[in-house]
């Protein structure tokens, strides 16, 4: 039994590879209305596997995000973890079907007939080579979860409040700019990024080229002239077949706290992406799974497709389309 949630704007752009698969048996497809529920998009990317496999990352369902686009995911086997994103699932799915978002809000306060992976009461993962991991998931937007969840602004500051000497960030667009929503500043994880470099932590970011158009650049270069904080730009070069569209981009959204402490998640590091818009996360720590995100960020950090942005050049957005 398959069931497929979309958002009802990318459902627009998708209708002619999804409405075929209406007719496929035991599958089920519905339409998720965001944008008229709290105005954002449904942005999270995660599958559910016989309530015992979750896979969640930046990948899109696309042929892009598997061979064009630097994507980062986590695939975590845990009967508690996959039951706690199949309650949010099955919370979004039920207001799929009949969008009355008083009522919805009325169900979500009542707690799960389970005990629910949370970061106060988070699940203990083994892999079987004697690596140890302690995981939890969050959500957002607030208003379109369940209560008894994480959501995922606060844990993410909290994340960035721990790091005590170095914190990586790797997403494919950060700005403290609100372009989605109402008009303003984006304070909460700005300010942590900020102070973080005023206790002295090394902030190191890794942002796509895509992140050139003003006024994020202006605002990532509000960033790189801090004491502390050193921000770079990837540009991946051109297929070997030609240009793609939408593709050849850093499209990662993940961050890491010293060295055993990280968040993978769906969204970019804006207001709407936290606060009006559907996504998800997992936060965990423990040295071994954390090296791994910690070697790629490195690889990237130092290798041929990164340029340090520079507060006084001014730089060209890409044709990404």
């Amino acid at each position: 039994k398959v069931r497929l949630m979309i958002g009802q704007r990318f459902y627009r752009e998708s209708k002619k590879s999804i409405e075929p698969l209406r007719s496929a048996p035991n599958l089920e497809i519905r339409v998720l209305p965001v944008d008229s529920l709290t105005g954002g998009v449904l942005h999270a990317k995660y599958f559910i596997v016989d309530d015992s496999i979750v896979f969640v990352g930046s990948p899109n369902w696309d042929w892009r995000a598997l061979s064009q686009i630097h994507e980062i995911g986590v695939r975590i086997n845990n009967r508690r973890f996959a039951r706690t994103f199949e309650a949010v699932y099955n919370f979004e799915w039920k207001l799929a079907g009949h969008p009355d978002l008083p009522r919805a809000l009325r169900a979500a306060v009542r707690p799960p007939a389970f005990s629910p992976v949370t970061e106060g009461n988070p699940v203990i993962l083994h892999n079987g080579q004697g690596d140890v991991a302690v995981a939890f998931p969050a959500f957002s937007p607030p208003s379109l979860i369940p209560k008894w969840v994480n959501t995922e602004q606060p844990a993410l500051v909290r994340l960035i409040e721990s790091a005590q000497h170095t914190l990586r960030i790797q997403v494919m667009t950060l700005s403290a700019l609100i372009h989605y929503g109402p008009r303003g500043y984006w304070k909460e994880v700005d300010n942590a990024v900020r102070d973080a470099a005023a206790r002295g932590v090394k902030v190191k970011i890794i942002v796509a080229n895509w992140s050139l158009r003003w006024p994020v650049q202006a605002y990532l270069k509000s960033l790189a002239v801090l004491p502390n904080i050193t921000v770079k730009f990837s540009a991946l070069p051109i297929a070997p077949e030609g240009f793609i569209p939408y593709a050849r981009v850093e499209h990662c959204k993940y961050a890491v706290a010293d060295d055993d402490r990280a968040y993978i998640g769906t969204g970019n590091w804006g207001w709407s992406y936290f606060n009006n818009t559907v996504d998800a996360s997992v936060f965990f720590s423990g040295k071994g799974p954390v090296s791994t995100l910690i070697n790629i960020f490195d690889r990237d950090w130092n290798g041929p497709y990164v340029t340090v942005l520079e507060p006084g050049v001014q730089y060209k957005a890409p044709k990404n389309h």
